[in-house]
């Protein structure tokens, strides 16, 4: 990960809701687990050489809270899709080999508004792309509720919390702990190992110690980072306390690195229970210092049949100019909607894909109605642009118009469309997020007027 993204990581971390205990739990000792709720095939449980391990822990939660909300009916084999989330990272600021974390996966779900399962045409990990090239139109995003093929699953909500487990005693650590999973849920494990050298030794515990050997990753701790210092996410599935012996308490956490060759047959492994949930290291260019963090991803998708929720976007148009095959010339985008409404705006700032377009005095000209904002390029100026947003339904649209705009806005990958307004009340502060939306490739392909073959 770069500095920007470790900082954004910090960032997102600082913003979750911690989640403690309910007043009235009480944790008992036992054996609990909730890996049931994932109906997979231990052999493909495996992220290759790349870095989407985010991807593939936030993809299991999710497809665990679908199971234990709809009861198993429809069950999902092998879950929801993680190629999904992988071809579209881009969308999040993420690839294949950047990194990222589950609040990317929240973003990425509140944009498009549904998630498909892993049978889905396309939707399975592709082993062969998995490095390098992905094929995202190959995707079939499908129909929602669907009684046989493709299908998709609108989800109503996702959201976030930090279970605290930094600098609270090690008894209330746990409790926060058990109390998601004995209420059935998933929790989210990232770890961090700050050297080479404790990258190694977890890595020789994952290949050659018996599945049933517990690990602590307290060795890690007051080690200075190095450039082999990384994170890894997983995710805590069970637990297991009913040993007299405390040293024997462990939680059971779901990988992503295959079985190995059957010496991991359901990809987990058991890290210690009784461990310094504090426990940090030094010299980590990431503002987090702590091995241990915990998350929620607590998902509550749309009631069966339900349409996809008002999330992305109505509709896409892309217009090609005759005379030009290869040459993209205007994109409409309608029906991106918004919650928090701006009062007064003075600039704003339209990016499709990677093309940003300034909306301002400079370029172009904001009125303002009793219902609407709308801006207007001033003649001349290219691309051309303009944008509506409607004060009443909370939805806004964008016209842009320009010669080769298909040298910035491909069709291939899909479309994301965000703007970006400064508030008249607020002069010099930055730009305020309106909204950002986004529809995947096999939806540009059903709504596009035309698109520009190959692309």
């Amino acid at each position: 990960m770069t500095d920007a993204q470790e900082q954004e990581l910090a960032d997102w971390f600082d913003g979750l809701e911690p989640h403690e205990a309910p007043p009235a739990y009480t944790s008992i000792k036992g054996s609990v687990s909730v890996l049931h709720h994932l109906h997979y095939t231990p052999e493909l449980r495996d992220q290759t050489p790349t870095g989407t391990c985010w991807a593939w822990a936030s993809t299991a939660m999710m497809s665990m809270y679908f199971d234990k909300q709809f009861g198993g009916h429809p069950m999902l084999q092998d879950g929801l899709s993680v190629q999904f989330l992988a071809s579209n990272a881009w969308m999040v600021g993420s690839n294949l080999n950047s990194g990222g974390h589950v609040g990317k996966t929240k973003a990425f779900y509140d944009m498009i508004g549904y998630a498909i399962p892993y049978t889905n045409t396309g939707a399975a990990w592709d082993t062969e792309f998995a490095v390098g090239e992905v094929r995202p139109s190959a995707i079939a995003s499908g129909t929602p509720w669907s009684a046989s093929g493709d299908r998709s699953f609108p989800i109503s909500r996702i959201k976030n919390s930090q279970v605290r487990t930094w600098r609270v005693l090690q008894k209330d650590a746990i409790k926060n702990l058990k109390s998601v999973l004995d209420a059935g849920h998933p929790v989210g494990l990232l770890f961090f190992l700050p050297t080479t050298a404790d990258w190694d030794r977890f890595d020789a515990f994952w290949e050659k110690e018996p599945a049933d050997t517990i690990i602590s990753l307290d060795y890690a701790k007051g080690h200075t980072w190095d450039k082999g210092g990384c994170g890894h996410w997983t995710v805590l599935v069970g637990y297991n306390d009913e040993d007299a012996d405390p040293a024997k308490h462990y939680w059971t956490i779901l990988n992503t690195h295959g079985t190995v060759d059957n010496r991991r047959p359901d990809v987990t492994f058991r890290l210690a229970m009784n461990i310094d949930y504090s426990a940090q290291f030094d010299g980590n260019p990431d503002p987090i210092p702590f091995i241990y963090s915990w998350v929620i991803m607590d998902t509550i998708f749309a009631p069966r049949h339900s349409p996809i929720p008002d999330k992305g976007l109505d509709s896409i148009s892309l217009t090609v100019n005759n005379s030009l095959p290869a040459a993209v010339t205007s994109v409409l985008v309608s029906g991106a909607s918004f919650s928090d409404q701006p009062s007064a705006i003075s600039a704003g700032r339209l990016t499709l894909n990677f093309l940003e377009i300034p909306c301002n005095s400079e370029t172009g000209t904001w009125t303002t109605t009793r219902s609407a904002f709308r801006f207007v390029s001033k003649s001349g100026y290219q691309p051309a642009v303009i944008v509506s947003i409607n004060r009443l339904t909370k939805k806004w649209s964008a016209l842009v118009r320009g010669p080769g705009l298909d040298r910035k806005v491909s069709s291939s990958d899909g479309l994301v469309a965000k703007f970006e307004y400064m508030d008249l009340d607020a002069p010099g502060e930055p730009f305020v997020l309106l909204s950002q939306r986004g529809v995947v490739y096999d939806q540009v392909k059903t709504w596009a007027s035309a698109l520009v073959k190959g692309r």
